[in-house]
């Protein structure tokens, strides 16, 4: 009997033991809901990639968000990097216990969590600490490339001059270059709430020689005042990024492809210029804007509005009429319900533009068509507007940007003046990724353009169509490697009618088909 009473017992422990632990299962799970919820409801931004189809793993910091826009993507064209050992959360654990969770979404959770994790703790770091000089970032990149060619008279100047150094002279059986094409290392800091800045300083040189003082310039240099602490408006002054394109204002580190379009391209030459400019982004389009720029080809928040003041000579060049430059841009990052991101906006601008080597209406390879400026130059007015759409790799992705206006222009009897313009490009790509850190892309563009370009001080047409084919390795967030084919039809900045690489005046520039492959290896350290 006793015994009976005993087995009888140990069945009701159990019982209870059974009970407990199923409530606390129950009670953790709860716990951990509601912890979730909490940190979503406290954290849009977090609560915004959580919820997202495919999980972005990292938002820039403010501190380079406000900059360049450099980031690393995660899942399908986006990328995580962990920096800091921080566990999924007890949820996490319960529903993989419970096989609701399979384990690679545990992985990928348990590798978003770090990125977040080191993303918060870097940016603290900065930030919060007291002395000033230890709120700074030094990063930098490098890009190697190699071409090969089967025209030497083919004319990439727009964007990598260095691919082809025959200046229009024919060269029999192709070339090939091995040369820098980057070499930089932007400086970034936040000493206070109030205060950004940015500086860029680039070691390339010409490509070949790095060494010597000349080979050295200063690429960015602008500081922004927060005029609200949330930073939905702010104030940038110095040498930064001209908003003229928004093929513009994506970083060479960032892109997937190795130029930008002719068509953005020659509004803005070195893409910079010393100005002023006032942004304004709703903090909904702000937290976007940072999920963006962990894609490919994300610039990073320039604004839902902006409105900017510059001198339009373009990068590191003197300023000679007394006209300014005034750009404008709109745009507004959508998110559909499925999680897809689309970025869609426009940018104007006017001014006017001094060909620097146009200095007579009678003498010159280039002349004026009009009377000569009291500052000595061909002056001619400048005038753009373009408008784009993209959406990233999410994970195939779609850029296209379409630009009209009027401005400088050589024609073929060799005079300068002021004539319509108009051309565009599309984009495809799509990013698999194969394991935690790698990524694999292919991509293609197609465009056209039919215009003078600021690049050449002549104002050289620049009347070109093309194709790029490429494929994009990056075994993990350091390292980006890109073969790109490019077949191209234009015109050079030389006479058609000599192998030389000045202008002759009264005869058309020369026309060329071409052909490149070439090869980059790039690497980032932050």
């Amino acid at each position: 009997m006793r015994e009976l009473i005993m087995r009888q017992q140990h069945k009701e422990d159990n019982r209870v033991r059974n009970t407990i632990d199923l409530e606390s299962r129950r009670a953790l799970l709860f716990a951990g809901a509601m912890m979730v919820a909490v940190c979503s409801w406290s954290n849009p931004v977090q609560a915004q990639v959580q919820n997202a189809t495919l999980l972005p793993s990292k938002s820039q910091p403010v501190l380079i968000a406000a900059a360049e826009g450099r980031a690393t993507a995660s899942p399908a064209g986006a990328r995580s990097v962990g920096y800091a050992e921080t566990q999924p959360s007890q949820l996490e654990d319960v529903l993989l216990e419970k096989g609701i969770l399979s384990m690679d979404d545990w992985v990928r959770i348990k590798a978003e969590s770090e990125a977040r994790a080191a993303e918060q703790a870097s940016l603290q770091g900065v930030v919060a600490n007291p002395h000033w000089y230890e709120r700074m970032r030094i990063q930098g990149f490098a890009q190697i490339r190699m071409s090969f060619y089967d025209n030497g008279k083919g004319d990439i100047s727009l964007s990598d001059s260095k691919a082809v150094v025959s200046n229009g002279k024919q060269t029999t059986g192709g070339g090939q270059k091995m040369y820098f094409r980057r070499i930089r290392m932007p400086i970034s800091g936040q000493p206070s709430e109030r205060l950004f800045f940015f500086l860029q300083p680039a070691f390339e040189g010409d490509g070949f020689n790095t060494g010597g003082g000349d080979n050295f310039n200063l690429v960015d240099a602008f500081a922004d005042y927060m005029v609200t602490k949330d930073q939905t408006w702010r104030i940038r002054m110095g040498l930064q990024r001209t908003l003229v394109g928004f093929d513009t204002l994506r970083t060479s580190s960032q892109r997937q492809e190795l130029d930008r379009h002719e068509s953005i391209q020659s509004s803005a030459p070195g893409e910079r210029d010393m100005g002023v400019a006032l942004f304004y982004t709703t903090p909904e389009s702000k937290a976007r804007y940072q999920t963006l720029t962990q894609y490919h080809n994300g610039p990073g928040d320039y604004g839902n509005i902006a409105v900017q003041m510059y001198n339009g000579q373009g990068r590191n060049k003197v300023e000679y009429n007394k006209n300014k430059h005034f750009a404008g841009k709109v745009s507004y990052p959508f998110e559909l319900p499925n999680g897809r991101l689309i970025d869609v906006g426009a940018h104007a601008y006017t001014g006017l533009w001094d060909a620097t080597s146009v200095t007579s209406m009678t003498s010159g390879a280039t002349r004026c068509s009009q009377s000569i400026s009291t500052d000595g130059y061909c002056t001619i007015r400048d005038r753009r507007l373009s408008a784009y759409l993209w959406t990233p790799p999410q994970p195939w992705g779609i850029m296209a940007e379409g630009v009209v206006g009027r401005g400088p222009e050589r024609g073929s009897d060799g005079l300068l003046r002021e004539a319509s313009l108009y051309g565009g490009y599309i984009q495809g790509n799509y990013t698999w990724r194969y394991s935690d850190t790698g990524l694999i892309t292919p991509y293609a563009r197609y465009g056209e353009y039919y215009g003078g370009s600021k690049h050449s001080t002549s104002g050289a047409n620049y009347d070109t169509k093309n194709v790029n084919a490429g494929l994009v390795w990056e075994p993990d967030t350091h390292w980006r490697f890109v073969a790109e084919y490019l077949f191209k039809h234009g015109t050079n900045a030389a006479s058609s009618l000599a192998d030389e690489s000045a202008l002759t005046f009264g005869q058309s520039q020369q026309v060329f088909n071409m052909q490149m492959l070439r090869i980059q290896a790039q690497w980032l350290w932050n």
